[in-house]
């Protein structure tokens, strides 16, 4: 038999971590005649865990949580539909039992010492808070936390930030909260809930449960993931990882090539980190000699799994050390699409877009049906991620991971610093099929859509050991930051109408500094259709392969000539670009330091080796840098021409190839009209 809500808040039974938003359906009521909430029986976390609650109306029924007045945090009693709750102030001052006249905007709450204080017996809980979702404003919990936060001891921290949806229903948020103080140190309190200002809130009651301290292994078919079935898994996943706290591990059952394994089916982005900032966590197979498979299904808009959700997380660069090993992901090329009949990535007959409101402008890269994104923190004015550790995600890992059949955008994204993508294979991303007589590899929609295998940015990364299979844009395409290095991956271009721009390319269209990078011992092949596809530039270092290196919009670190944009520029000699001006951008070595192209291998490229926009302060080092054959491909600039002097420029197949600046016993030739 059910039994209500209400009663479990009043015994202040601690609740399972799920988040439940519960409420009627139909046309939204009028305010003043909402529904009352339709509440469900909770599970409880365990035998020994101890709950606090309130209950808010015109008297508080408190079980170990207690209101506070005065001050900023005064709140009005309020009935709807013989439902009584608390609201808000919204900057405005509210009528106080002090008689004070301070604006008011939180709702603040001490939960007793006796069950919990100073991070004892746990730091681990669970807030559930019931609020009335009118509006489409916001509001969050900020705690007192074990530390960090705006003042960098624990006071104040912030949750996840909940976005109303105008729904007219009761709804129920649940907060998993790692780093529990509690220490009153709050202004006298343990936590506060903020309305932000943007709006009044509606509170109808609070509970805390206490959950399990230490480290844990969560398998998301304990939440009710199942990958024997083919039914949507994604939200049984984000709850199992929703529920992690740091050192935990997430688990996915092992598989793929067993009878009736399907794999879990994704029809909602996974979001690793989706609740607020956490750090060292692992997500994994069972078993690490037999991966688990995780598959877009058709209806999916966005990635496959990203590595946070921008619209909750308000401090990616607290995001560090995410694991993410052994595992497959399929992004089901052949039932997406990237472009609807519109020819535009906006979520109108494509799979462009987020369950999350992640998404507002058409084409915007994070939303594409891409694979696997780790994009975490970074800032962008500065690389010296060691001086500023708060901006910056580090320790990233993705290892043995296997991504295929993705859309477009790119199969794998990293975006932070000091992490490493190693032994990790990409097989098949985009379509790569320039001339209109030729059969097109995915033709559920236009030419065009194209995926990088690996787009990286950030400072001292590692990549290594891995393997990119017929990538439709660039192989690895690195843009900008210091010490990374690029080694021993394999790119492959493989028979049929397969091709990509280049193989590896270093495009520092962010960060323009990329004093220290190395590019060695990689090998980049092509045997695909000279006329149908076929990579373009093997390895390419520098940005004047793609229209010169002219941007209308530069970032803050980019390197370049400001405010120009001419055939033949003079070197910028680490000269920054104007924040968000036209600039001709380039790939900057600083003086005394070096970029590093040794032992590599090429063979089948339209031109295995192009530098074109080095800005060369520094030294280029170059040895053992071998090749095979190159041959034409589908490369349309190339057959066409850049004017010159009134005719067109045009090049066959070519082995190494420099311009800006020239090299001994490099071809000398302008290449920049793509």
């Amino acid at each position: 038999m059910k039994r209500g809500f209400s009663l479990l808040l009043a015994l202040g039974i601690a609740l399972s971590p799920l988040l439940f938003v519960q409420g009627s359906v139909g046309a939204p009521p009028d305010p003043q005649s909402a529904p009352a909430p339709k509440r469900l029986r909770l599970p409880v976390v365990s035998k020994n865990a101890r709950g606090l609650s309130i209950v808010l109306g015109s008297t508080n029924i408190s079980n170990g949580l207690w209101m506070d007045t005065g001050g900023d945090v005064d709140t009005q009693a309020v009935n709807l539909s013989g439902v009584t709750a608390r609201k808000t102030g919204n900057g405005v001052a509210l009528p106080s039992p002090d008689g004070n006249t301070i604006p008011d905007s939180f709702l603040q709450l001490r939960a007793s010492d006796a069950v919990i204080f100073n991070g004892t017996p746990t730091t681990r809980v669970r807030i559930l808070v019931e609020y009335y979702d009118n509006g489409t404003d916001t509001w969050v919990i900020q705690y007192d936390g074990v530390s960090g936060g705006p003042f960098g001891n624990g006071q104040f921290l912030s949750t996840a930030v909940v976005q109303k949806t105008n729904s007219h229903q009761w709804r129920t948020a649940s907060f998993l909260i790692c780093d529990a103080y509690f220490g009153n140190r709050d202004n006298g309190a343990d936590f506060r809930l903020d309305d932000r200002g943007d709006g009044a809130e509606i509170f109808r009651s609070v509970v805390v449960g206490l959950e399990p301290s230490g480290a844990a292994t969560i398998n998301v078919d304990s939440w009710g993931a199942n990958p024997w079935d083919t039914a949507p898994d994604s939200d049984a996943i984000q709850a199992a990882i929703d529920s992690t706290c740091p050192g935990d591990t997430v688990t996915f059952t092992s598989g793929v090539g067993s009878p009736g394994y399907q794999g879990y089916q994704i029809d909602k982005t996974i979001f690793l980190v989706a609740t607020s900032a956490k750090s060292n966590l692992t997500f994994r197979s069972t078993n690490t000699s037999n991966h688990a498979l995780l598959k877009a299904t058709a209806s999916l808009k966005g990635f496959v799994v990203q590595l946070q959700a921008r619209s909750r997380i308000l401090n990616p660069g607290d995001i560090d050390n995410i694991t993410i090993s052994h595992l497959d992901i399929d992004g089901n090329r052949a039932a997406r699409v990237c472009f609807g009949p519109d020819d535009v990535s906006n979520g109108i007959g494509d799979n462009w877009g987020s369950w999350l409101p992640e998404c507002s402008s058409p084409g915007d890269p994070w939303c594409l049906p891409g694979s696997l994104a780790m994009n975490g923190g970074m800032d962008w004015s500065d690389q010296n991620y060691a001086a500023h550790p708060g901006a910056w995600s580090t320790g990233l890992l993705v290892d043995n991971v296997r991504i295929s059949n993705t859309e477009c955008g790119t199969a794998l994204g990293m975006g932070a610093a000091a992490s490493t993508i190693r032994n990790t294979t990409i097989d098949i991303a985009g379509d790569h099929v320039h001339r209109t007589a030729c059969a097109l590899t995915d033709n559920d929609e236009p030419r065009g859509g194209w995926s990088d295998g690996m787009t990286l940015t950030g400072p001292n990364h590692r990549i290594t050991g891995n393997t990119i299979i017929n990538a439709s844009d660039v192989g690895i395409v690195f843009f900008g930051g210091r010490n990374t290095i690029i080694s021993s991956n394999t790119i492959q271009s493989t028979a049929g109408n397969y091709g990509a721009f280049a193989g590896i390319a270093i495009h520092p269209w962010i960060f323009g500094d990329v004093s220290g990078v190395q590019v060695i011992s990689n090998t980049v092949t092509s045997v695909s259709s000279t006329t149908c596809g076929g990579i373009h530039a093997g390895i390419n270092l520098g940005t004047h392969m793609w229209g010169a290196g002219c941007v209308g919009s530069a970032h803050p670190r980019a390197v370049g000539n400001p405010n120009s944009c001419t055939v033949e520029p003079a070197p910028p000699a680490g000269t920054l670009c104007p924040e968000g001006g036209q600039c001709q951008e380039w790939a900057h070595v600083a003086a005394g330091q070096t970029l590093t192209l040794r032992g590599n291998h090429v063979a089948g490229a339209h031109i295995n080796y192009l530098i074109e926009g080095l800005d060369l302060v520094g030294t280029l080092v170059q040895s053992n840098n071998t090749s095979g054959a190159p041959r034409l491909s589908d490369w349309e600039a190339a057959a066409n021409g850049c004017l010159e002097g009134g005719s067109a420029l045009t090049w066959g197949a070519l082995d190494k190839v420099a311009h800006h600046p020239s090299l001994p016993g490099w071809t000398d030739k302008r290449i920049h009209c793509e």
